[in-house]
């Protein structure tokens, strides 16, 4: 039987290594997955690589993967099949090179054990298997691998989210700055907050809703609460081409919601969001629509933690002059 659910089973980590779930991942190869949108946030990509790199673990990129392409399923551009095949083939990299795939992206942890799950179509598997077939003679590649559905995996997956959750104590030890009690507006995500398929019980997926809370309080933030905090960015898949102004309006309203109740900034664990949130054109469109300029900042969470560990001065520079949105954030964290 086709394995469906690979992520790892993070309750049994803290059942076996109470008081070091770190411990964990000392004999473990980790890679980090590529996603898309991470190309607009450099800090998305090596905040945390440098931060598991200090931490002693045997991190590396993932190789030879493609994108989840889960936003051209969503689109209806591509068949369930299709999408299960181009996750396998990842899959059967990712296989290859690690133990443990991080995943900075929502959208790209959540593909991959979708296509998984449809797998368990019998006509889907056949024709997922007939793609993968047919890969070398399509491609006219001397050497290409032979790609199929593995069904004895030791590749499990892993959310940037929940695994910064798991080792916190340790990441806190490695902060140089704390937060000055800026106030934070939290955002999950719809693919995080949604996500079941991931989770083993139903306890599980109704008590993951507060990590990033926590994670905020712990290095000295205050989480305040806001009317559209569950709210989607207003990315939809194909919404934000078909109706890019109701999209925006519900990006407009989650901003809005968030600088109404004095948010310093928006934190969140996922590159799409961030991308949607922060988009100077997108920011344009909502003035121009909704008549009014909204100016809140927004980070990720493997940026802030960057900045929290004093990254080094020309990887902050970088960041910052990519990412003006981070300005002020950056002063006052890094104020003396």
């Amino acid at each position: 039987m086709t394995i469906s659910n690979l992520s790892l089973d993070l309750d049994e980590i803290e059942r076996i290594y109470p008081e070091s779930p770190l411990d964990f991942f000392r004999d473990k190869k980790l890679c980090l997955f590529k996603a898309c949108l991470e190309k607009y946030f450099p800090g998305v990509r090596w905040g945390i690589q440098d931060l598991l790199e200090e931490l002693g673990l045997d991190v590396s990129m993932c190789v030879n993967q493609s994108c989840c392409s889960g936003t051209f399923f969503q689109r209806n551009l591509i068949t369930r099949a299709q999408f299960a095949a181009i996750n396998e083939r990842n899959i059967y990299e990712l296989d290859q090179q690690a133990d443990i795939v991080l995943f900075s992206c929502n959208g790209c942890y959540n593909s991959l054990m979708r296509g998984r799950e449809f797998l368990k179509n019998q006509d889907v598997k056949r024709k997922t298997e007939e793609i993968l077939n047919s890969l070398k003679k399509d491609l006219v590649i001397d050497n290409l691998k032979k790609y199929e559905i593995l069904e004895n995996l030791k590749i499990r997956f892993l959310h940037d989210l929940d695994f910064l959750y798991l080792i916190r104590n340790d990441v806190f030890n490695s902060l140089k700055f704390d937060l000055k009690d800026l106030k934070v507006a939290i955002h999950y995500g719809c693919h995080y907050l949604n996500l079941s398929r991931d989770k083993r019980t139903a306890d599980a997926y109704l008590r993951d809703k507060t990590k990033l809370d926590e994670l905020v309080t712990l290095f000295g933030g205050t989480p305040v609460d806001y009317q559209e905090r569950e709210a989607c960015c207003g990315w939809g898949a194909s919404q934000l081409l078909i109706n890019p102004k109701e999209a925006l309006k519900i990006t407009f309203n989650k901003l809005k919601s968030a600088e109404s109740v004095g948010a310093d900034f928006i934190l969140m664990p996922c590159p799409t969001c961030l991308y949607t949130l922060s988009k100077p054109e997108y920011r344009d469109k909502m003035n121009k629509w909704f008549g009014e300029k909204l100016d809140i900042p927004t980070i990720h969470l493997n940026e802030l933690i960057a900045i929290l560990r004093g990254c080094e001065e020309e990887r902050c520079i970088t960041l910052r002059r990519k990412t003006p949105r981070l300005d002020e954030i950056f002063e006052i964290i890094t104020r003396e």
